[in-house]
């Protein structure tokens, strides 16, 4: 295998740092194998090659590739250094971060993926990382994740979603039925299975179309869950979507999560793989997570990076990057050792 040489190694002179694979890690960062050099790290990225299960409407094969999205995102990362201009910021001058590698994923049996991606979140946070996924789909790329933070906080969790769908249904008639997470039903489950993940600390971006239905947008507001659907956002701007969205899902818990499935983002963003119309645009997606991370965000889970094409890849390392910056600036990294 040819060893790609990141952009950051040919202006920076730092190594370039590979997996046990042979491919790189995200961004050329260290790969960590160890508590011990979790320990040592503020921001751990964990890979989750979750492929897509099908679901009602799309065509059985069109996202089975996704289990690739963190391969081509971090083979993407080469191409980037840690530095934005408009904050005159290097994030890798004020942050260690580490690589955990992939998530152990068997296509025959989820639960494996999902007992795998919920250990890799918990020892993470355990070793006092915060933590970025990449992925990835359901049910290990999402439901697995809030899972794991769960397991690992003594109190409660809230959660940011980004998602052009509301995934609480009961059931959908999917493979999983209605007793396991799955497309379209991962959310409930999450709610059911994890007690101090709190469905009142939830806010919700992005919905949009009629891939939705009343039953789902209803369940989120009887829950006490904030709900700003795409339009919305594109009246009132994200940043006064944030000023009310962040506070609320921040409140009276002791970690939140985002989720971000990349679907939220409008089809002409990636005209070759964007998946509905009236979505939110990239300038959009950037923003809340930037702004979610100065708040004191503990994770971002970046879900459904497509594979056939480089730049929703390309997009998932920007938000990686102003994520970081976000923690930084918000004055929450690094930690003091």
């Amino acid at each position: 295998m040819t060893k790609l040489v990141s952009f950051r190694t040919s202006i920076k002179g730092v190594e370039t740092h590979y997996l046990p694979s042979g491919e790189p890690t995200m961004l050329a960062v260290p790969y960590a194998e160890t508590d011990t050099e979790l320990k040592a790290a503020d921001v751990a990225f964990i890979g989750i090659p979750q492929g897509s299960a099908a679901s009602p409407g799309r065509d059985p094969a069109e996202w089975s590739d996704m289990g690739k999205g963190p391969l081509v995102t971090r083979r993407q990362s080469m191409r980037y250094t840690g530095f934005l201009p408009e904050h005159d910021l290097d994030v890798f001058e004020h942050l260690a971060a580490v690589d955990m590698g992939d998530a152990t994923i068997d296509p025959d049996n989820p639960k494996v993926g999902i007992e795998s991606a919920m250990d890799m979140v918990g020892r993470a946070l355990d070793a006092g990382c915060r933590i970025v996924t990449l992925g990835g789909s359901v049910p290990a790329a999402s439901y697995a994740v809030a899972r794991g933070m769960a397991r690992a906080t003594a109190g409660k969790v809230g959660i940011l979603s980004l998602d052009a769908h509301g995934d609480a249904f009961d059931d959908i008639g999917a493979a999983w039925g209605n007793t396991e997470p799955g497309a379209g039903t991962w959310q409930r489950r999450m709610w059911e299975h994890a007690q101090n993940i709190d469905p009142a600390r939830h806010a919700e971006i992005g919905m949009r179309g009629p891939r939705n239905d009343r039953e789902t947008l209803h369940l989120y507001k009887s829950n006490g869950a904030l709900v700003f659907p795409a339009s919305e956002v594109a009246e009132a701007g994200m940043a006064a979507i944030c000023e009310k969205a962040i506070p609320h899902v921040m409140t009276g818990v002791e970690r939140t999560w985002v989720s971000l499935c990349m679907d939220v983002l409008d089809m002409g963003e990636f005209p070759d793989w964007g998946d509905e119309p009236l979505g939110l645009s990239a300038r959009d997606v950037v923003r809340a997570i930037h702004e979610s991370a100065k708040a004191g965000t503990d994770v971002l889970s970046i879900q459904f990076v497509a594979p056939d094409t480089p730049y929703p890849a390309r997009l998932a390392v920007y938000l990686c990057v102003y994520q970081m910056a976000g923690w930084i600036l918000g004055g929450h990294l690094p930690r003091k050792k």
